[in-house]
């Protein structure tokens, strides 16, 4: 598990903070599971890459427009991170934005605990905004790491590893959730 800070330059993570608040989001009744929630968690997603293998509507490969934006992040967090994959590693890259709760106890916050997918690969998560709502990352239902959103802040582990958010009460939480094999 690594955390960077900074990844990026501050230029570069204000035009990402802009260009995400004009994202065109799509309401999902849970943000991990959508309808299949035992608990629900509504919030907004938006697609910036999702492979067609991954596409569990058609099998077709959604690219945004908006995923040029996000691709130099990512070959600079690659990069920090001394990974060995490219672009053509990444099968999915979402926003995510989960809207402030502050009425929730600090238990009713911890959102469903998940795995993204069952397949190998690794979690990429940047934290878009800085605000409350850590994620939350767990071994053998163990927490073993928690990571508050810093604007700029990478968030690196493996997939099969099950992790969580927690609902913000400060304020809205963006991130871009990335999966790569």
């Amino acid at each position: 598990m690594n955390v960077i800070d900074n990844v990026i330059s501050e230029k570069y993570s204000e035009l990402i903070f802009e260009e995400c608040a004009k994202l065109p989001w799509t309401f999902v009744p849970d943000i991990s599971f959508g309808n299949q929630a035992k608990r629900s968690v509504p919030g907004f997603s938006h697609s910036f890459y999702l492979d067609k293998e991954f596409n569990n509507n058609e099998p077709v490969t959604i690219e945004s427009k908006k995923y040029s934006l996000i691709k130099p992040m990512l070959l600079e967090a690659f990069d920090k991170l001394g990974l060995d994959v490219n672009l053509n590693n990444v099968f999915r890259s979402r926003a995510r934005l989960t809207l402030d709760r502050p009425e929730l106890s600090e238990e009713d916050r911890i959102d469903n605990i998940h795995v993204d997918y069952q397949t190998p690969h690794l979690v990429l998560i940047y934290y878009v905004n800085t605000v409350d709502g850590d994620t939350l990352v767990y071994e053998n239902n163990k927490l073993i790491e928690s990571v508050t959103p810093r604007r700029g802040r990478c968030l690196l582990f493996n997939g099969s590893l099950h992790h969580t958010s927690t609902t913000p009460a400060l304020g809205p939480r963006i991130i871009i959730n990335n999966n790569i094999r």
